[in-house]
């Protein structure tokens, strides 16, 4: 996402794109919490080619966070919905963001 294309978006409008699949995963992220993609795909039984876009997705979107690497694979987690609000207002609003954000 561009910065004029953040700026040009309301956090409602932010939360409308994740539906369909990118829903499915970020519910799959909520739910089993922070792991590599191989390892998401393994406990909710999706195709890894599924999951691996999606996931980029959304931490593109905000909604999943890149939190460690694990070999050459990351690691990653749910961001709530909350958090996920005031990191796009933040950044909306050019404030200086907190990085180190609880997970989900």
């Amino acid at each position: 996402m561009n910065p004029i294309d953040l700026r040009n978006e309301t956090f409602e409008s932010l939360q409308s794109r994740v539906t369909g699949l990118r829903l499915m995963v970020l519910g799959a992220w909520r739910e089993h919490g922070a792991g590599t993609t191989r390892e998401l795909a393994a406990r909710v039984g999706m195709d890894i080619l599924a999951v691996r876009p999606r996931t980029t997705e959304l931490v593109d979107l905000g909604f999943v966070r890149l939190v460690s690497r694990q070999g050459h694979e990351g690691v990653y987690a749910a961001v709530s919905d909350e958090q996920v609000r005031a990191l796009f207002l933040a950044q909306q609003t050019g404030r200086a963001v907190q990085t180190e954000m609880p997970l989900c």
